[in-house]
């Protein structure tokens, strides 16, 4: 049970933006979106996802979009709307003004899945940090034959200046539609975590060799974005625990310490960090099991604690695993700022009101957590036979358990 006065429903700031609360809803792929008739390859936000979105939108809390393309390159699944059509930009419109009625902030996180696309989806070939393809998995999805990925094109200095602007022009139009700010996705082995990763970044210019060469694309996309916008506007996601997208980068410690380190001298708004046992596809145990056995961290070494030091004054929000059992201690102890909730926002969209009463949370259906479905509002903003989950229930993985 969460205490009555827990800091968990104080204010905070995050950079430019002061919330009521410390709840936030996570960014989360939902797959929702409506396939263009104008714009081939594309999809945009309709009413459906506005629904979604102003459903979990509460006085002063701060919603973070699902990650959103900035270019049809940067674009490997179905059903994901992006931030670089007309089109998309008249129904992201739609989503913020909705929001903002309901007096919550929103940003949009900015997405490019690098050597995840594929050109069956996107139209054009991939890219990344090397020319090193996923090989432990295959790109599938449903209703299209199950394929090999693609070897990208490493990045030239040129793709780099390229998408560097894709980024920024991606964040000025957010801004202009309405967000609070953006959040950069650099987690979960897209493409600023393939720069990240040094078994996918085998660069020997002066975007590799190096933990702290491997951090400048990102560094250096993040201060292309406060140009732009402002960087008490920027948010970044990172996960220096993650195995997703096949990365088993080293020097994780001192690489992710450099690169929070670093972010905060630049000023960011907030860094929001994975917890390591979080994982896609593995139970929190499998996760932390196999961060010891297939790395060279220890036990005492699976935290986000050094992190945190190096980020000093900057604020932290958490994400992976939390619960109403254990969502408030960290902010009461001060080790972080705020809490992203993904998988229960999903089922919950009172989520915050249930947290703060006490009210059981709704179990969650993963077999609707990713479309387009035809009937895409079931499992989004509709929840046929809901059942309730103990207050520390652990996460359910993909294998259901």
């Amino acid at each position: 049970m969460i205490p009555s006065n827990s800091k968990l429903f104080t204010p905070v700031v995050l950079g430019a933006l002061k919330l009521d609360h410390r709840v936030i809803l996570a960014p989360l792929t939902r797959n929702r979106g409506t396939k263009s008739s104008k714009c081939p390859r594309t999809w945009y936000p309709d009413e459906l996802n506005v629904e979604y979105y102003t459903q979990r939108a509460t006085h002063g809390g701060l919603l973070i979009t699902e990650a959103t393309p900035i270019s049809i390159q940067a674009s490997g699944m179905l059903g994901v709307p992006g931030i670089f059509t007309s089109e998309q930009k008249a129904g992201w419109k739609k989503v913020v003004d909705s929001v903002h009625d309901r007096g919550s902030l929103i940003v949009m996180q900015l997405w490019h899945q690098g050597r995840n696309t594929h050109s069956r989806v996107t139209g054009t070939h991939t890219l990344s940090a090397s020319s090193i393809p996923i090989t432990d998995t295959q790109h599938r999805w449903d209703g299209i034959p199950t394929e090999d990925w693609e070897v990208p094109r490493a990045m030239t200095l040129e793709d780099i200046e390229m998408v560097k602007k894709e980024y920024a022009d991606a964040a000025l139009v957010a801004r202009e539609v309405g967000f609070d700010g953006i959040e950069v996705h650099g987690a979960n082995g897209y493409l600023p975590d393939q720069f990240l990763h040094s078994n996918v970044n085998i660069r020997t210019d002066s975007y590799g060799g190096t933990p702290e060469n491997r951090c400048r694309f990102l560094l250096q996309v993040v201060m292309e974005l406060g140009k732009a916008i402002g960087v008490d506007r920027v948010g970044v996601r990172l996960s220096p625990f993650g195995f997703f997208n096949q990365t088993r980068g080293s020097d994780r410690i001192y690489q992710w310490s450099y690169l929070c380190k670093e972010l905060s001298s630049l000023g960011v708004a907030y860094v929001h960090l994975i917890e390591p046992r979080f994982d896609e596809i593995r139970s929190e145990q499998d996760k932390l099991q196999e961060l010891e056995t297939h790395t060279d961290l220890s036990q005492e070494q699976l935290t986000l604690r050094p992190f945190r030091i190096a980020l000093g004054s900057t604020p932290c929000v958490v994400a992976g695993g939390y619960n109403p059992s254990n969502c408030w201690e960290g902010i009461e102890q001060g080790e972080h700022d705020a809490i992203a909730f993904g998988r229960y926002f999903c089922s919950n969209a009172d989520l915050v009101n249930k947290l703060r009463t006490g009210k059981p949370l709704a179990r969650y259906d993963r077999s609707r957590f990713y479309g387009p479905f035809y009937d895409n509002e079931i499992g989004y903003t509709v929840h046929p036979n809901q059942t309730f989950a103990a207050p520390d229930e652990a996460p359910q993985t993909s294998h259901g358990a």
